[in-house]
């Protein structure tokens, strides 16, 4: 019945009118007409009418309360004990409760408050409460199942506070929370499984701080909440397994600040909020994996500070706002293919920021990251990546370096561009043989080749004063190799000169570091040339000189320019 259009409506808009003829065992008929937003008739139900002193008399009796399909005015258990001389807090027993496809109407509340269900199910299957408030506050289930499946609130406020459930399951599948505040705040779940799917939770402020949940599974999926605020502080989750996949957050700020979330898997995977801030600040995720693929965050911000988990994934997300994810501790975060438009920040300030490995291959940068190279210890961030491949990590790796260059952090930039030129080589070379293992025999030499030069030399001319190590390396090298062979063997080569003879002195060290020095400049005043063998070594050095000096030119203007 409840498929029908007034599901659809959250502010229930109705008439009853009472018929003095019997319903089944009921003795009058309730017919009840409900509306919609511009006052048309949209469905009408038909009920069996029974009174409070009926209900109470059953209770009395010890019977079974069975109110299925019944029509129920201004119920309240405050005033059965006010009638019995009881305390507002003594528990009133209704055994084997069943109120299936009933209407709960009133003028302020429903009063299930204090109650305690006994028996082996409690139904509130396709209920429908009135506009006013329905309280089931300290109320205590039976441990069988409890089904809220498809019931229908309206505009007034629905209090579960401080409400024991037992282990078995309890379903709000369905179920239409209507426009009022919703609170949950203290209430303990047990060990049942726990179904919120479908549900639609409307506009008010909707409260879990300090719910409990146990060993059973959490289900929210598909659920949708109103603009209201969203509060899930210092929840504890149990052990089971937490379902937000696709749920429709909408707008208002949604907080799990502090919430405990157990050992089982949660899940937000194409989970869409709205705007408004989203905190997980001080979140223990335990051993658990959080999952938050594909979620759309929407605006406002995102707060991870503090929190503690294993593995976090955050793949394909399109950060539009600015995220904070400063974890206390963290071994796996997932950002792969995610679109940054805002600011991603990782970057530690008073606390360190623990966090082992940190995926970016795919990532699209177009706002900033805030993350610091040692401070973060961005290196085995990304050669810590066991799932991914070279060319990824040099991806990453060439990611962060265009990010660095962008905030002006340019030794950070370098150590980036560093890493990633050797992966790609790695990549390179790796790629090669997998092709053809023949591939080898040149594929070697090559990388070999360059990762002396562009990598030992100067790291890719990000480190001058490398390179001008290796200058003097190479001058001081090749005076060493003049001076050997000049004076030990002359018959192999020899540094002559075209001075006057009592100016020579070819064979002193000073005079082929001398010879070493103009050649490696390209100076060439002729006092001295090669002679021999060692004329191709002299030729050897010119071209490496020039190269170095270039080389050198290259990496220091490079610094000098940022």
């Amino acid at each position: 019945m409840l498929d029908s259009p007034l599901h659809e409506h959250h502010l229930l808009r109705y008439k009853v009118d009472i018929e003095d003829r019997p319903m089944r065992s009921f003795s009058k008929t309730a017919i009840v007409s409900f509306f919609d937003e511009s006052d048309k008739k949209v469905v009408v139900f038909k009920y069996g009418v029974i009174t409070n002193a009926e209900i109470f008399d059953k209770i009395n009796k010890g019977e079974d309360i069975n109110l299925n399909g019944a029509y129920v005015y201004n119920f309240s258990l405050t005033d059965y004990r006010v009638d019995k001389g009881l305390d507002d807090s003594v528990h009133i027993t209704l055994k084997n409760f069943s109120a299936k496809k009933a209407f709960f109407d009133c003028d302020i509340v429903n009063d299930f408050t204090y109650t305690n269900f006994e028996g082996d199910k409690v139904t509130f299957d396709s209920v429908i409460f009135g506009n006013g408030t329905s309280n089931f506050s300290n109320s205590i289930f039976c441990n069988g199942d409890v089904s809220f499946k498809k019931a229908k609130f309206g505009s007034g406020s629905t209090n579960f506070q401080s409400v024991q459930f037992g282990d078995g399951l309890v379903s709000f599948n369905n179920t239409n929370f209507g426009t009022g505040n919703l609170s949950f705040i203290d209430c303990n779940f047990s060990n049942g499984n726990v179904d919120f799917r479908n549900t639609y939770f409307g506009d008010g402020h909707v409260d879990f701080k300090f719910a409990k949940f146990a060993n059973g599974d959490l289900s929210f999926e598909k659920a949708s909440f109103g603009k209201g605020k969203k509060d899930f502080k210092n929840v504890e989750f149990g052990g089971g397994k937490i379902d937000f996949r696709r749920v429709e957050f909408n707008d208002g700020d949604v907080s799990f600040d502090g919430a405990e979330f157990g050992d089982g898997k949660v899940s937000f995977r194409s989970a869409r909020f709205g705007h408004g801030e989203k905190l997980f600040t001080q979140a223990d995720f335990a051993k658990g994996e959080a999952q938050f693929d594909l979620v759309e965050f929407g605006s406002g911000s995102v707060n991870f500070n503090k929190a503690t988990v294993t593995d976090i994934s955050f793949k394909g997300c399109a950060l539009n706002c600015y995220i904070d994810l400063r974890f206390n501790s963290c071994r796996t975060v997932g950002l792969s293919n995610t679109i940054v438009r805002d600011i991603l920040d990782v970057k530690p300030e008073d606390e360190k920021v623990v966090i082992s490995v940190f995926d970016i291959s795919g990532m699209r940068i177009l706002g900033r990251m805030f993350i610091d190279w040692r401070a973060n210890n961005v290196f085995d961030l990304i050669y810590q990546q066991t799932e991914t491949t070279l060319f990824q990590k040099a991806e990453q790796f060439r990611i962060l370096k265009e990010n660095f260059r962008n905030n002006g952090q340019y030794e950070d930039e370098d150590a980036a561009y560093l890493e990633f030129k050797r992966c790609e080589a790695k990549a390179n070379l790796q790629a090669a043989i997998e092709k053809d293992k023949k591939n080898a025999l040149w594929a070697y030499p090559n990388f070999y080749f360059q990762k002396y030069v562009f990598d030992y030399v100067g790291r890719y001319a990000t480190d001058p004063i490398r390179v001008l190590f290796n200058m003097f390396l190479a001058f001081t090298g090749f005076s060493f190799i003049y001076y050997v062979i000049t004076e030990y063997f002359p018959n192999f080569g020899t540094v002559a000169t075209t001075l006057p003879v009592e100016l020579q002195h070819i064979h002193s060290f000073g005079n082929c570091v001398y010879y070493s020095a103009i050649t490696f400049f390209t100076i060439g005043y002729g006092d001295y040339f090669a002679e021999g063998y060692l004329k191709p070594f002299a030729a050897f050095e010119g071209f490496t000189g020039v190269f170095l000096m270039s080389y050198f030119t290259v990496a220091f203007v490079r610094k000098i320019l940022r």
